[in-house]
């Protein structure tokens, strides 16, 4: 490998929802674009947010409620674990593991550029490999 791939080599394409949707319009963007999370446009305090499919079972199926009846805003997070592109791609897996998490939001002057997931990242391993040779820490 010529040089270790950063994460703007890996982070993947993303879509956005505004908070006031109700859950069953974004769950068909996430659908139409075979996604398991949706970033959600800055509310007032101007705070990106995510909604994932983990959201959708805990807030709508497990309590057994409309996904129509439910905005985004209900069930999204607003706190987002976030990474430049000239993050690590090692820092940013360890940030995974260390906060239970399965995607980190690639931000630049507040404003979303990709994410980078599990997927990406065993995707990579896959195709290239993975060690002190491959991928700078």
């Amino acid at each position: 490998m010529k040089g270790a791939p950063s994460v703007n080599s890996v982070m993947s394409p993303f879509q956005t929802v505004g908070g006031t949707e109700p859950v069953d319009a974004a769950m068909q963007v996430m659908r139409v674009h075979s996604l398991n999370a949706i970033l959600v446009e800055p509310n007032a305090e101007g705070e990106w947010g995510i909604m994932t499919k983990r959201d959708i079972l805990r807030h709508i199926i497990v309590r057994n409620r409309r996904p129509d009846s439910v905005t985004v805003n209900d069930i999204a997070s607003r706190y987002l674990f976030t990474c430049t592109r000239d993050t690590p791609l090692l820092q940013v897996a360890r940030q995974m593991m260390n906060n239970g998490i399965r995607r980190v939001v690639v931000m630049e002057d507040g404003q979303p550029l990709g994410v980078v997931t599990e997927a990406d990242l065993f995707r990579l391993v896959e195709a290239s490999g993975w060690g002190p040779s491959k991928i700078a820490t």
